[in-house]
């Protein structure tokens, strides 16, 4: 008697076939007895979070196709957590198990799963098989197939073929087909009559439930230019369930030793000659060209052109144009030309641009610095700043913004802010609603003092100053002219000053200017004076002042400078220049606003 070990394998593939539909499940919470009381009217989220909270797991699941928002009501209930959900939300939804999640999923449909393995010509075992709709047998294109302990799977062709060449294989496969609105089907696949399972003993899995509010690196046109429309729907239909591995080789994203499953795997070490498309890495990631990560990315990543991560990163990232993390990232992040981050903690390096919605430690830029809230530490940029708030400091070559509060600004021209906590330095303008220490050339501080002063000293100039500031410092700009025939000249004067008493009467405030004297006709010399000047306040907005000044005049040619207040002392070089230390005094009318 003849017997066709082939045609008896056939046999048992289509006999011990199961479609192991959402309903078949492992003992754990969704066979624990659930006890509650009536449900009335209440949000169908509100119940299930009720019930996680009792069981110690989560509910996962997507808002898009799990009613959340309906309202529910159901008697008293006693009996099993799959019957419970069985209950409220009816036939066309699978449940299914993971460490500490139980998984919804909108899943109406149901696939029909066969497959058979043959060796090729070259002895390798292949698996071939269909892919079809249980109900009205048609075919089930991009479906994906896949065995999770062999880290291998493939999408079915437009007649729901497909085949998967095996690798490590120790004589028996569970084979999983799954596809968006179909319930996952299992198939064990048995070349000969001796059944052995044996999964991989040191194979580990790992469940995402976070849909990142529609945050993935699908979802970014950048990344999807590089990933293909078959890796796309594979990800699509596998969903958040990840398989971890010690390593990858990659080529390019599909040509991998995981091959098409490397989207649903992460890896210790991730190596990618040209670029890499994977779940993520616990471990060390470099590639010649580019990585883009599904999901999280542990301590080291590097790349010659660009990282995209779908998930969070921590550790060390660099990249010689760009990187982008679509939600956290702590550590150090080295972009050559661009950093992307939704929310940033750490060390940022950039040559052009940091984008951030919210960073805090030491953010650079050679040119700009965008970011929502910077919560803390110190922002450098080689031309501009620009936040929401800003609780630490910034500094910037051209100017720094705050649309809210900001701890201190230092910028080259211009700090623009709401509230300054701290100090504003600019070399040309600050702007704030309040800032109690303002330096700069021209202050416009909502809750700050401005004037427009008239006076003279004892050298017979006539200055007309501007003041600007806050509560506590002022900048001073202002020009000078003496109209004397024997010694015309004019001054250019800049400076600052801090309000030492500020009452409604008196007040009594302190200067240092820098004044630029000259006739046009001989070289300038420089005036710098130390002014202390009581003032008597004659109504709201008219102050008259007077007091002392402590000025220290230079001067290439010491000849000729006319100085009538009282002389402390006075050196001549040999080469004719002038040092001058003497006491003037000054005095004049503010207009206040």
């Amino acid at each position: 008697m003849i017997i066709n070990r082939t045609q008896i394998a056939r046999f048992l593939f289509l006999f011990i076939a199961a479609g192991i539909s959402s309903k078949t499940f492992a003992q754990g919470n969704l066979m624990k007895n659930v006890v509650i009381g009536d449900i009335k009217d209440q949000r169908l989220a509100n119940v299930l979070t009720k019930i996680a909270s009792k069981g110690d797991f989560y509910f996962a699941y997507n808002n898009k196709s799990i009613p959340a928002d309906s309202i529910v009501s159901v008697s008293g209930f006693h009996g099993s957590l799959f019957s419970l959900l069985d209950k409220l939300l009816g036939e066309e939804y699978e449940f299914k198990e993971v460490p500490g999640y139980v998984v919804l999923r909108h899943a109406p449909s149901k696939l029909y799963l066969t497959a058979e393995v043959e060796k090729d010509q070259s002895k390798q075992f292949i698996v071939r098989g269909f892919v079809k709709d249980v109900v009205d047998q048609k075919v089930v294109k991009q479906a994906s197939v896949y065995e999770k302990d062999l880290l291998i799977s493939t999408l079915t062709d437009d007649k729901g073929y497909f085949e998967l060449k095996l690798k490590n294989y120790t004589g028996s496969l569970l084979l999983t087909a799954t596809r968006e609105n179909y319930r996952d089907t299992s198939l064990y696949v048995l070349p000969s009559i001796n059944v052995v399972a044996n999964p991989a003993a040191d194979q580990a899995y790992k469940y995402y439930p976070e849909d990142n509010g529609g945050k993935s690196v699908e979802h970014s046109r950048f990344a999807r230019f590089f990933i293909s429309s078959k890796q796309l729907v594979q990800g699509l239909n596998l969903g958040n369930f990840f398989a971890l591995s010690p390593y990858q080789i990659s080529l390019t994203p599909g040509l991998s030793s995981h091959g098409m499953y490397s989207s649903q795997v992460v890896n210790h070490f991730s190596l990618n000659y040209f670029g890499g498309y994977t779940a993520g890495v616990n471990g060390f990631e470099v590639a010649g060209f580019f990585n883009i990560d599904r999901k999280d990315v542990k301590y080291v990543q590097v790349a010659g052109l660009f990282n995209v991560v779908g998930g969070s990163m921590r550790g060390f990232q660099a990249a010689a144009v760009y990187n982008n993390v679509l939600n956290n990232a702590s550590g150090v992040q080295v972009g050559g030309l661009i950093n992307k981050v939704d929310n940033f903690k750490g060390m940022q390096v950039a040559g052009l641009f940091n984008y951030d919605k919210t960073a805090s430690g030491f953010v650079l830029a050679g040119l700009f610095n965008s970011t929502g809230d910077f919560k803390g530490g110190v922002q450098f940029a080689g031309l501009v700043n620009a936040t929401q708030n800003a609780k630490g400091i910034q500094f910037a070559g051209l100017y720094n913004q705050s649309a809210g509060d900001v701890g201190s600004q230092f910028a080259g021209l211009v700090n623009v802010a709401k509230k300054v906590k701290g100090f504003q330095f600019a070399g040309l303008v600050n702007v704030a609603d309040s800032s109690d220490y303002p330096i700069g050339l021209v202050n416009f501080i909502k809750n700050g003092e401005k004037s427009i002063a008239i006076s003279t000293d004892e050298n017979r100039f006539i200055h007309l100053d501007f003041r600007s500031g806050g509560r506590v410092l002022y900048g001073l700009i202002g020009v000078g002219h003496r109209f004397d025939k024997q010694a015309s000249s004019s001054t250019i004067n800049l400076g600052f000053g801090a309000h030492i008493i500020n009452p409604n009467l008196f007040s009594l405030n302190g200067e240092f200017i820098t004044q630029t004297v000259t006739d046009f006709k001989s070289p300038a010399y420089q005036v710098s004076s130390f002014k202390l000047l009581p003032g008597l306040n004659l109504s709201k907005n008219i102050r008259l002042f007077a007091g002392p000044s402590l000025n220290i005049t230079y001067a290439d040619k010491g000849d000729n400078i006319p100085v009538h207040g009282w002389v402390l002392s006075k050196h001549i070089s040999n080469n004719g220049k002038l040092s001058l230390v003497h006491i003037d005094f000054t005095g004049g009318l503010q207009l206040v606003w």
